[in-house]
């Protein structure tokens, strides 16, 4: 269920407007990171893992989706989903600061999550 996640110049205003009016100072240099690789969500993970010191491994070649699955009693918590949908990924980030994850890989994470569409991430990893 691992795949390319391409932000466009538009899906990358937005995130900038929301992360800059809650002061997420990471999330927006994980948003400068996306937006010089043109758009590339998954490439930006693998690049800014190592500096919060998580592991990028043959074995996990996607990075993401490794998190979400580690993270899934949070990204498929109904407040999670609810944040998500209601385009709050400022908040969504916050809820997964609670778990431990560094901002900026946060963010991603709710960006992916946000792409692949949070309902059907979690009702397809439901038996996991």
């Amino acid at each position: 269920m691992s795949g390319l996640i391409i932000l466009t110049p538009e899906d990358i205003a937005l995130y900038r407007e929301q992360f800059s009016q809650n002061d997420q100072k990471e999330a927006l240099y994980a948003l400068d990171v996306i937006e010089a690789l043109g758009g590339d969500v998954t490439k930006a993970a693998s690049m800014l893992a190592p500096k919060y010191n998580v592991v990028v491994s043959r074995a996990v070649p996607d990075i993401l989706e490794e998190l979400a699955k580690k993270s899934r009693n949070l990204v498929c918590n109904e407040k999670f989903i609810d944040h998500l949908e209601n385009g709050l990924s400022s908040a969504a980030i916050g809820l997964l600061l609670t778990g431990q994850i560094p901002e900026a890989l946060a963010a991603l994470l709710v960006m992916y999550l946000n792409q692949k569409g949070i309902k059907k991430w979690c009702d397809s990893h439901s038996q996991e």
